[in-house]
């Protein structure tokens, strides 16, 4: 009789315990990173694992030289995988999400740019892609508030194709909830 009540005090601790504050979804704005410039953006977060979920994020940015414009539109799949999980360090019960959670990032993004809006840019031969396929690597952190989650995004953007228009790498800054 013993064992089953060990056995169910521990799947019932092992299984209540909250490691991350899972979010619905989250809107905010890119500085470089996907867009070549920059794009406000909104995300959506499906596929809880334990220390793991996946997003889906949609943008609308800008491209500006000095002879070419162009909107940009941009989307990108990512998972995300808790770096810091939550461990009760006491007997006392502790809140059920942390103030501060960090992710390591990785995933596949793409963006759209209209290579004729403006031909001088491209000159003759037009060589921009309509779609630009790009890695995405990076660390989220999120800090949780009662209402809010507040997330910082620094992100690796590497195009998969040769593209002079690509940023490198980006900065993003959301706004969340549960």
């Amino acid at each position: 009789m013993y064992k089953y009540v060990l056995l169910f005090l521990f799947v019932s601790f092992h299984t209540s315990a909250q490691l991350y504050t899972p979010l619905r979804a989250a809107i905010g704005a890119e500085v470089f990173g996907i867009s070549p410039q920059g794009q406000a953006f909104a995300e959506v977060f499906f596929h809880y694992r334990k220390r793991s979920f996946l997003d889906a994020q949609v943008g609308l940015g800008r491209v500006s030289q000095t002879d070419f414009f162009s909107i940009s539109l941009s989307s990108a799949l990512t998972y995300s995988f808790l770096l810091n999980p939550y461990r009760r360090k006491s007997c006392i019960p502790q809140p059920g999400h942390n103030k501060f959670e960090t992710y390591l990032e990785g995933g596949l993004a793409a963006f759209y740019v209209d290579p004729y809006d403006n031909s001088q840019y491209y000159g003759n031969q037009n060589t921009q892609k309509f779609v630009t396929p790009l890695a995405l690597v990076g660390l989220r952190f999120h800090i949780v508030n009662r209402k809010w989650i507040y997330i910082l995004k620094i992100r690796c953007t590497p195009a998969l194709s040769e593209n002079k228009l690509a940023s490198k790498a980006g900065v993003a800054v959301a706004l969340g909830w549960r």
